[in-house]
């Protein structure tokens, strides 16, 4: 490793799996000391060993190349150096095995995730490269606990002042201020979902790029995923008891859920935006996905137009996300100078230790079934135990990832094929935790407000839940956007959404941590039922 200038570091490494070892943690601890944030050099450290790993089957193990890294006004730049014949890592490839899905589907999971890299030709030099921003930043939790603290510091000076005054500045300023805040999420919030759901499609581009086992973890995912919503339902119900528009006959019920599937359809391509019918938008995107997959060679500008648009509402989501701690803190002020605090802090402390509580039985539940396949509980948290931390500190599905891959290939035993494929795909679309919250945090609301609730309507949180958890896309404010178009179809008023975004903060730590280590016990029994289990591996104790 060459420093100059304490701004630039550089190395030369080979294509052998030491030199792809050595190359991946230069990256990561090369981006830690020129100032990147710590989980963005987990990510490139995982996006480097993956590109390097497909370059090395395409060049050989003989070809060498530099990395170089590189802080320059206020942003760290990565780049890798190749030199001969063009060759691109990231292009999508022939699967090895169809069975098994495709490394393009496997990649594009990745990116999903945050995990990108750019490559150019030029010069007769193949390049690499990404760009992140330096600068050590604070978490959102700590950011969060900071606003909350600091408005109710000043709410308690507030209620000093004369009733009057406490309603001037309430009127004036605070509620203009929060109703804001709130249209800025329910503008981009349907064209969010819309653009997600399409890319993703046109993405996968058809089913034979899912694959057979692609198909099946699919399947099996989300059967996990409604069983647990319909069990958290049931929960919910029995713990904060929203009110009920009365019980409905078999024959209501039927007829209440054969309409949700009907209404699907929607009437006209505005309306389901305005209203925020989330399964009608959703309908819409996967409609239009499919037709550009059809005529994909006569849509191509077409694609790029929806790329370049997804790229746009979601980064605007991320910059709005950044101002929840604002959000929290308007919140929280409102609520003191209403008087309204300690029954919604009381509230929201029965969400969170519900749901803390459904999340433990699920992993606790999981990881005792993993006595099939030859593991006793002890053996399976010492195994699982580094990724469920790793989750649990940085409600991070990229930061634990290498561990992840780790725990997969040599803890697991799990075919390396499978891992390659299956541990994105997952990640992106298995949420069972996710589902917890979108039921939990909604039927409190409901309660806190008043709204009745139909079985019609809770049949339809518990779709939507299921159904936002695989299609909302993993960046900052996907969750609170979710909670909106959710708010908007069950009639909860969206003020509610300060409750959902301050359960959702401290809830996604345990909802990650929940829900990576599903991931890992449902691959490690669809490894062994595919005969892509390592057992002597898998039950080595050392």
């Amino acid at each position: 490793m060459e420093l100059q200038k304490r701004r630039f570091l550089r190395g030369t490494f080979d294509f052998s799996p030491q030199g792809i070892g050595a190359a991946a943690d230069f990256v990561g601890q090369g981006l830690e000391a020129l100032g990147a944030d710590h989980k963005d050099a987990l990510r490139n450290r995982l996006s480097v060993e993956e590109v390097l790993l497909n370059w090395q089957r395409q060049t050989g193990l003989n070809a060498h190349y530099t990395v170089e890294l590189a802080r320059r006004m206020g942003r760290v730049l990565l780049t890798l150096r190749c030199g001969g014949a063009p060759c691109d890592p990231l292009a999508p490839g022939e699967a090895e095995n169809e069975a098994l899905g495709s490394e393009a589907l496997g990649r594009a999971m990745l990116e999903n995730l945050g995990l990108s890299l750019v490559w150019q030709y030029r010069g007769g030099c193949n390049l690499l490269s990404c760009t992140q921003k330096a600068g050590r930043r604070h978490s959102q939790l700590s950011q969060v606990l900071f606003a909350a603290v600091l408005a109710l510091a000043l709410g308690g000076l507030g209620l000093l002042l004369p009733q009057g005054w406490r309603s001037a500045l309430l009127d004036t300023l605070l509620n203009p201020l929060f109703n804001t805040f709130l249209g800025l999420f329910s503008c981009i919030v349907g064209p969010m979902m819309f653009l997600s759901m399409v890319w993703g499609i046109v993405n996968i581009g058809d089913t034979r790029r899912l694959g057979v086992i692609g198909r099946k973890l699919l399947g099996r995912f989300l059967l996990i995923s409604s069983a647990f919503g319909v069990f958290c339902m049931a929960a919910a119900l029995v713990c904060f008891r929203p009110a009920l528009s009365g019980l409905q006959s078999s024959q209501s019920v039927f007829q209440s859920i054969v309409e949700m599937v009907l209404d699907v359809v929607p009437g006209n391509i505005v309306e389901p935006f305005l209203a925020g019918n989330t399964l009608q938008i959703l309908f819409m995107g996967a409609v239009v996905g499919v037709v550009m997959i059809l005529l994909r060679d006569r849509l191509q500008a077409l694609g790029q137009v929806v790329e370049q648009s997804n790229a746009v509402v979601q980064f605007i989501l991320s910059a709005i996300s950044a101002l929840v701690p604002g959000f929290i803190f308007l919140s929280v002020l409102r609520l003191m100078l209403q008087g309204a605090l300690a029954q919604s802090a009381a509230g929201l402390l029965r969400v969170v230790a519900l749901s803390v509580a459904l999340s433990a039985l699920e992993v606790v539940l999981e990881t005792l079934s993993l006595i099939k396949a030859g593991l006793s509980p002890l053996q399976a948290v010492r195994k699982l135990g580094p990724s469920f931390l790793i989750a649990l500190t940085t409600a991070s599905s990229a930061a634990a990832f290498p561990s992840m891959m780790h725990s997969c290939r040599k803890e697991l035993g799990i075919d390396e094929k499978l891992t390659n494929f299956a541990l994105p795909f997952g990640s992106v679309v298995f949420m069972p935790h996710a589902v917890n919250l979108f039921i939990l945090v909604p039927l409190f609301a409901a309660q806190v407000y008043g709204v009745e609730l139909s079985t019609g309507s809770l049949v339809l949180c518990v779709v939507n839940a299921v159904v936002l958890s695989v299609a909302a896309p993993p960046i900052p404010g996907g969750a609170i956007s979710c909670y909106t178009l959710m708010f908007l179809q069950l009639g909860i008023p969206l003020e509610a959404i300060s409750l959902a975004a301050a359960a959702n903060v401290v809830l996604d730590f345990t909802a990650t941590a929940g829900q990576l280590h599903d991931l890992l016990v449902q691959l490690t029994h669809g490894a062994r039922r595919m005969g892509l289990l390592d057992q002597t591996a898998l039950e080595q104790r050392e």
